[in-house]
């Protein structure tokens, strides 16, 4: 028996000696011929940077490849210099896909990172398309930026947010307020109470106000004991503060007694990006408005309009935009789309007015599941200017991810194919959307697609900000 076993042992190994052979002599001729070795490399790295291309691979698939190829490269400087390959690499007489040797490596590979960290998530993404702008700081961009710090800040992110760079002067000042803001706002909203001490805190006083507002709308929407925001205005009575709380319970109660009227289930009520809090505090709102301004106040008139116009009375004709939007919504709830289509036409509306409700019916109808009429009208819109066109799409978008009748599924290229032509409008959507509490991502994600859209190709690219940052992008790991 053991006879037996040893000659099955004697004829495995011959066997495994037997297969293994080819690779053995291949890998012998191989170090053999350090000139074919060689081309096989070059060979190797060139086929990798032309058949992985942009666009057909993620941007992080394509990196692991092309700093293969690099590494390729790099063995054949270091271990076959005096081969014709060798040579040739050296003397720059080759290429690698349609790169020269130098430009692949000190340029291409440090964008493709750049592009790869893009794509890691929704906000890395948001903040490279806005980068795309360079150093202009207009109203798109600032905007996509307060939505960056609001998507930060609901990841609990508050450090990176606080931060956040702001642009320089002479926007800085300005743009640091509204920062801070920002992150407050979503502080006070989802009740981090230790941050707003600290916000508040090391708040100057002439920006206290703004501040107080915010807090004080929070505490109105969220359904906070009315004790608080008496105490609130006790400590600051403002105007700017007493308009805020007067506009939060406005929204809280309208929204709460169109959805008694809808019979929409109270826990299926959304405010703020979160189901409504508290649903037994209720509001007379008429009654804290009279009580807040017993002189009257513009503003707050405004506020009461905009109350009335969101339970179905019609609007004044000369009444602000916000009024008029509140009364489309109001149309599209009650499934009123005869009415809600017609009112644009409205006569004696002023043209900025009737360009809003235009571009507030683009959303609404998107929203109620109507995309031809929506992409229609948004067609319409678009042609009168380019700014135009940014905003309708946005528009659109935001109508679609909040349409409860056709929810928005995002796949590989859902982004990509929306007709923005300014990264920071894309921002906006990429960072609205990734707040949507239904959001739904189909296969790949969406970010490679929409880096390169908007930063597409390796051509005419600058050095990278430093040596270290494109040795680092150039090496391949060590496994």
């Amino acid at each position: 028996m053991m006879f037996i076993r040893s000659l099955l042992t004697c004829l495995g190994l011959a066997a495994l000696v037997a297969a293994a052979a080819p690779r053995l002599l291949a890998a012998a001729a191989a170090a053999n011929q350090p000139a074919d070795e060689a081309q096989r490399l070059y060979e190797r790295a060139n086929d990798l940077v032309i058949t992985l291309t942009e666009g057909k691979y993620s941007y992080s698939y394509l990196q692991f490849y092309w700093k293969r190829a690099q590494t390729n490269l790099d063995w054949i400087n270091l271990v076959y210099p005096d081969t014709p390959v060798g040579r040739a690499l050296k003397a720059g007489q080759v290429k690698v896909g349609p790169f020269e040797l130098a430009y692949f490596r000190e340029r291409v590979l440090p964008k493709l990172e750049e592009k790869r960290q893009a794509t890691v998530d929704a906000i890395t993404c948001a903040i490279y398309l806005c980068e795309q702008k360079g150093e202009i700081w207009d109203e798109a961009r600032l905007a996509a930026v307060n939505r960056i710090l609001e998507a930060l800040s609901r990841q609990s992110r508050w450090g990176e947010a606080l931060r956040f760079p702001v642009p320089p002067p002479p926007v800085a000042p300005q743009a640091e307020a509204d920062k801070l803001a920002s992150i407050f706002q979503v502080a006070a909203r989802f009740e981090q109470d230790n941050l707003v001490k600290e916000l508040l805190a090391a708040t100057p006083t002439e920006r206290l106000p703004r501040m107080h507002a915010i807090l004080g709308e929070a505490l109105a929407l969220r359904g906070q004991p009315r004790q608080k925001i008496t105490d609130l205005l006790s400590l600051d009575p403002a105007d700017e503060v007493k308009l805020a709380v007067l506009s939060g319970m406005a929204q809280r109660e309208a929204r709460i007694r169109l959805s008694a009227t809808l019979k929409i289930p109270t826990a299926r009520i959304m405010l703020i990006g979160d189901v409504l809090k508290f649903p037994e505090v209720r509001d007379d709102v008429e009654a804290v408005a009279r009580t807040l301004f017993p002189a009257g106040n513009p503003a707050a008139d405004t506020v009461l309009a905009a109350y009335r116009a969101a339970l179905g009375e019609r609007p004044a004709v000369g009444a602000r935009l916000p009024v008029h939007q509140a009364y489309l919504e109001y149309l599209t709830a009650t499934e009123r789309f005869t009415d809600l289509a017609a009112y644009p036409g409205t006569p004696g509306l002023a043209a900025a007015t009737r360009s809003g409700c235009e571009l507030k019916l683009i959303e609404l109808l998107a929203q109620a599941g109507r995309l031809p009429d929506s992409e229609k009208l948004r067609i319409t819109f678009s042609a009168t200017s380019p700014t135009a066109a940014e905003a309708a799409t946005l528009a659109q978008f935001r109508g679609r991810m909040n349409s409860e009748s056709t929810p928005l599924v995002v796949h590989q290229f859902t982004l990509s194919e929306l007709p923005f032509k300014d990264p920071t409008f894309a921002a906006q959507a990429l960072m609205e959307w990734s707040l949507t509490p239904n959001r739904s991502i189909r296969g790949a994600g969406p970010y490679d697609a929409v880096v390169q859209q908007f930063a597409p190709g390796f051509e005419n690219l600058p050095l990278p900000k430093s040596k270290e940052v494109g040795e680092a992008a150039s090496v391949q790991k060590a496994y």
